[in-house]
């Protein structure tokens, strides 16, 4: 991946289904992968999932960071991680990352944020 003023929209799409693909072999549930350009001034992408408790949103973290740092993608900041957090934010730079529990994502309808973000992925 290149930085985020150099990167193309391939690249970038890319990331962001490939974090979908890995929190969904996780067992991340609601996937939604949106299209935030010219809406937001801080990423290209949000990838929002749920994960059923705490300890499976970390999991799903730990298995997203680990499998793109493989492939040489590695994230600009981690926000959440003490043992109790039900709000993890992953930033990738282009992409950024929410996993959620159900209750924290219902609280913060958090998916209504960019009403006209265009949907690219949603994953059951």
């Amino acid at each position: 991946m290149t930085d985020h003023a150099g990167g193309t929209p391939l690249e970038t799409i890319e990331i962001a289904r490939r974090i979908a693909d890995i929190a969904s072999e996780k067992q991340g549930a609601d996937i939604v992968v949106t299209d935030v350009r010219g809406l937001s001034s801080i990423t290209d992408y949000q990838v929002v999932l749920s994960a059923d408790n705490t300890r499976l949103a970390r999991a799903i973290l730990d298995e997203v960071s680990d499998k793109l740092k493989k492939e040489s993608v590695r994230p600009l900041h981690t926000e959440g991680l003490g043992p109790d957090q039900d709000w993890l934010i992953v930033d990738y730079g282009p992409v950024m990352m929410h996993v959620f529990t159900p209750e924290k994502r219902a609280l913060y309808d958090f998916d209504r944020l960019w009403p006209q973000a265009k949907t690219v992925l949603a994953l059951q």
